[in-house]
This record gives C-alpha cells, sequence and structure tokens, in this order.
C-alpha cells in the first residue's frame, strides 16, 4: 500500500522495488495506491488489515507524523504499525514548468520569486492539505518571500508534477525522485533544493533554498520506511524485511540509484523503528521551534482560506 498517487516519490521507490522482491517473498505484489488526505487515507486503511504478513506499505516521516498531528486524527497513532525495514531516502524539490519559465526567465529561487511577485506567472501546487507539503507552502511565502497568488493542493508528487508539466500551475512540490521524471517529461525543471542533501550531481546547478534562509530539512527530507498493521508477527516482518534488503542491494536497484541520483539504503527492523516511533513528540517540537507550534500553524491555515475567498 502507498498512501500516495502514482508518480510520486514513495510510488517510484516502490515500483523500482517490488518487482525484485517477488522472487525472496515467493509471491507476486500488487501495488495499491491510496492517496488522499496528506497520506492519511491509505495509513487508516493499513492500520485495518490483517495481521498475516500479506499485507504491508511504506510511509515516509517525519512528513508522515507531521500532517497525522496536524489534521488531528483519531482512532489510531502511527507508533501503532508495525516496523519491517527502511529503504532509502528523498525529499523536496520546486520544479517550473518550462513554458513559464522561458517567458518569465526563471532559472532559481530568486527569478521565481520575482515572478510571482511581479505576476509573471500563476498558481502554486502542494502535495496535501495538512500536510507538512502546506507548512512548507507557508513557510515559503511568510520566510522566504515567494508571493505566489494561490497556492493549490494535490493528492501527492505525482498529481502535482502533472499539474506543474501541464501548465495547471506554473511552479509547485516535487519529491526529487519526481522531479527526475518531470525533466524526462520535456515540459519541466527542477530549480530549487529544498533538502540539505546534495543534488547538483542529479540536478546540474539547481539552487538550494538554504542560500535564502534557514535550513528545511527537518520538514522536507523523508525515510522511506515499510510496516505492517498491528500485531504483525515478528518473523512475519523478518521474511519481507529480507526481500527488502535483496531488493536495495540488487544490481539494477543500484544502477537505478546511480542513474536517478535517488539515496536507496537498507535499514532493518529497529532501524525503521528508530525512524517513526515517537517521532510525533520530535515533530511537535521542531514545529514549535519553527513557527510557534501546531496552532500557529492551523492559524495560518485559516488565515490563507480567508484570503482566498
Amino acid at each position: 500500500m502507498i498512501p500516495w498517487g502514482e508518480g510520486g516519490g514513495t510510488d517510484t521507490y516502490a515500483r523500482q522495488m517490488a518487482p525484485i522482491m517477488e522472487d525472496p517473498l515467493g509471491q507476486s505484489i500488487e501495488i495499491d495506491n491510496r492517496e488522499g488526505a496528506g497520506s492519511m487515507l491509505g495509513s487508516e486503511w493499513l492500520v485495518q488489515q490483517d495481521n498475516d504478513g500479506y499485507t504491508f506499505g511504506t510511509v515516509n516521516p517525519p512528513g508522515w507524523s507531521f500532517t497525522w498531528r496536524a489534521q488531528e486524527v483519531d482512532g489510531w497513532h502511527p507508533d501503532d504499525l508495525e516496523p519491517i525495514a527502511h529503504s532509502g531516502v528523498f525529499g523536496y524539490t520546486l520544479i517550473v514548468n518550462d513554458d513559464a519559465a522561458e517567458e518569465a526567465g526563471i532559472d532559481d529561487f530568486g527569478s521565481l520569486r520575482d515572478a510571482y511577485a511581479d505576476d509573471e506567472i500563476s498558481g502554486f501546487g502542494y502535495q496535501g492539505a495538512g500536510s507538512d507539503s502546506h507548512l512548507t507552502t507557508l513557510m515559503l511565502r511568510d520566510e522566504y518571500g515567494l508571493e505566489y497568488d494561490s497556492a493549490v493542493p494535490y493528492d501527492g508528487g505525482g498529481p502535482t508534477m502533472e499539474a506543474v508539466i501541464g501548465g495547471e500551475v506554473a511552479a509547485g512540490f516535487a519529491t526529487n525522485t519526481s522531479a527526475v521524471a518531470a525533466e524526462e517529461s520535456g515540459e519541466a525543471t527542477a530549480i530549487v533544493n529544498l533538502m540539505d542533501i546534495d543534488l547538483d550531481h542529479v540536478f546540474s546547478g539547481i539552487d538550494p533554498i538554504s542560500d535564502y534562509g534557514d535550513s528545511l530539512a527537518w520538514i522536507t527530507e523523508f525515510y522511506q520506511v515499510q510496516v505492517a498493521p498491528p500485531d504483525t508477527p515478528e518473523d512475519v516482518r523478518e521474511t519481507i524485511m529480507e526481500a527488502v534488503q535483496e531488493a536495495t542491494e540488487d544490481e539494477d536497484t543500484q544502477e537505478w540509484e546511480e542513474e536517478t541520483g535517488n539515496i536507496v539504503e537498507f535499514g532493518d527492523m529497529d532501524d525503521a523503528a528508530d525512524q517513526y516511533v515517537g517521532s510525533v513528540d520530535e515533530i511537535e517540537s521542531q514545529v514549535d521551534d519553527a513557527i510557534g507550534g501546531f496552532d500557529e500553524f492551523q492559524r495560518m491555515v485559516d488565515e490563507e482560506e480567508d484570503e482566498e475567498e
């Protein structure tokens, strides 16, 4: 289960590794995209599934933990899910529609900011209302001067990427993974790296957001963590964990990593637990330090809605 639409970062990793996992598992793997509510719909569905080992999913803390806390989800907690493994690290970039970029002379964050301020471009896409991407969008507006005229939420990186490629919005969020596909389309270009991880080897000359303010890595860098429904036995999870390890170490995956710049790394069951168990408390602390807490985030969202009305 992938709690995002097709074409985003989490989905792209899954589609690379799932076929390789089938042989060690002795089972075929069907990828089930259950997007909506910033990954919460699919995650809630996973919590309710049987614990027989035939269903597992990939989540992406700390962004996943942020969204759970921001939406004040009832009935389940991220810590309820059982750890399996983690398989990589990815994060956010900003992409811009090539036609809009050419017309407005956009090639870095400064020129993107100027184009919005001068009303040369319109629309900015982000990945899910109430999500980490939503907060980052508001922070880019309030602390980095990105004066977009309207911000539009989409269900994940794939739909946001398609909106930028199609010109529905001039620019928006992509994971570094889906930004590769955006560039390959010939219709959009990655221009800003929101992570601390260097992406220049993938997107030559990409502009780091840290040149314009504080690091955003605490909310723009994510782990790919495989999890199972509550009470899935440890020995069952170990079987899946071993298949994840084989997939991350496979020659085809290593070539994919080199070609795309996606970061593939294996972490075992304990490493996976370290990435998300207790992550809600950690993200609460980070949000408090950054903007004054989740109540302030809600105030920012409400203010945004009032301005749009």
